[in-house]
């Protein structure tokens, strides 16, 4: 497997040297934490090397979406247009509102009960319009949306599933292999979805806000890679002028 780099260095050394392709990165934050923000600078970072980005979208209008990416500077209507992002927007496709971008994949016939074979429908239109022989780079925004559209055992369900069809797709296929990355808001979920969602990542990030303004805590919970030091899996976060920066934090 080819180890991938995030692009941000000081990530890619605490890790242990990036991240595997066909890996799963979860990250999880709490309520008022803009840890979130690290999974679009690795994003913008791949598409750099030539990689195009996966939004999948089952919390906030895109409107809404664009304004909350402001603070990462990351901005979904420019890269949509210069072809290296797309977005299936679960959330229109429940609620009904249709966008005249190309780059934002609905179905106004998706339901809970519908959800896996119309949400496989679009990501195979995306790959043949749009991603050609590049890496997907997918975000999920967020995991506990889509348990909260599903409910959590139904979910599950289909979580389990689609990480089913992502072996299927390993073994059969000889595309470029993606990189998964789980947004997962802690307030808004059960500890045992958070449990499961970790079985199934690779890698995963944790962050925690604190009252020091703009500064929050990042822990790496979990990595492959032999080279991962534990002891030093301590960070100090800020995301400042839409650019993020990690500080080590010294074990004791």
């Amino acid at each position: 497997m080819e180890l991938l780099s995030t692009g941000i260095p000081a990530l890619d050394r605490a890790l242990g040297g990036g991240l595997l392709e066909d890996s799963n990165l979860l990250i999880v934050y709490d309520t008022y934490s803009k840890g979130w923000a690290i999974a679009f600078e690795i994003l913008r970072n791949r598409i750099r090397a030539g990689d195009f980005g996966v939004i999948i979208d089952s919390v906030l209008p895109i409107s809404s979406l664009e304004m909350e990416l402001r603070a990462a500077d990351f901005d979904i209507a420019s890269e949509g247009t210069a072809g290296n992002v797309a977005v299936i927007d679960v959330f229109s496709s429940f609620y009904g509102i249709e966008y005249p971008y190309d780059f934002v994949y609905t179905d106004g016939t998706m339901d809970a009960g519908t959800f896996l074979p119309k949400y496989s429908r679009l990501y195979r239109r995306l790959l043949t319009e749009r991603i050609g022989d590049r890496r997907p780079v997918g975000i999920d925004v967020t995991i506990d949306g889509l348990a909260f559209l599903f409910g959590k055992e139904n979910f599950l369900s289909v979580f389990q599933r689609l990480i089913a069809d992502k072996e299927r797709a390993r073994i059969t296929e000889t595309r470029k292999r993606p990189i998964n990355i789980f947004l997962l808001n802690r307030g808004r979920a059960s500890s045992d979805l958070v449990a499961w969602v970790s079985l199934y990542s690779q890698y995963v990030l944790e962050f925690s806000s604190s009252s020091a303004p703009f500064e929050e805590r990042m822990v790496i919970r979990k990595s492959p890679l032999p080279e991962f030091n534990p002891l030093k899996s301590q960070y100090s976060f800020r995301l400042w002028g839409g650019k993020i920066e990690l500080s080590p934090i010294q074990s004791k």
